[in-house]
């Protein structure tokens, strides 16, 4: 025997029914939320745990050489970097290295990129010629990254890149030393 509803009831089904998905729906949006903020609160007690960590430097041929633009447009208060980065050669492997006098503002998620371009200076500036080398070992102080490449052509510029909450935080055109 089937059952017949009347409009009254059917309504408060079918309104029934969009209150679960938005209540379920809110609690989606609030688990995803969380989980961005726990991500957020462990790659900052990561990048203070970072800080004490010992400077590392390797030895090798200097090929360029430059300084984190601390002008440019993409750093403010709560995202900026300085100091001083380069390009060796050890055999024929590159690295990057930042100096001991490279320091950023705390963050959860820093990466660093190499480019064949000169260096960006803002957010909207960053796109696919930004090759991603390593997550930030070290926010303050002297650090080396081993790249891919052999080819000293293909590195032009260093950025430090938020990558969590895509935010430029500095960047240095390299220029060949003498």
């Amino acid at each position: 025997m089937a059952t017949s509803l009347s409009p009254h009831q059917t309504t408060q089904g079918r309104l029934a029914g969009h209150s679960i998905a938005w209540v379920l729906g809110g609690l989606l949006v609030t688990v995803s939320a969380q989980a961005q903020i726990l991500d957020a609160i462990t790659g900052h007690a990561n990048d203070i745990k970072a800080r004490f960590a010992k400077n590392t430097f390797i030895n090798g041929v200097t090929l360029k050489q430059g300084d984190i633009d601390t002008t440019a447009k993409g750093q403010d208060p709560i995202h900026n970097s300085s100091g001083t980065w380069s390009l060796i050669r050890v055999g024929k492997d590159l690295y990057l290295q930042s100096a001991a006098n490279f320091k950023s503002s705390p963050g959860p998620d820093y990466h660093v990129y190499i480019s064949k371009s000169a260096a960006i200076k803002d957010n909207p500036e960053f796109d696919a010629q930004q090759i991603e080398v390593s997550r930030l070992l070290k926010p303050n102080g002297a650090a080396y990254y081993k790249l891919t490449t052999t080819d000293a052509d293909e590195v032009k510029s260093v950025l430090i890149w938020c990558k969590q909450f895509k935010e430029y935080i500095g960047s240095a055109d390299l220029i060949e030393s003498k």
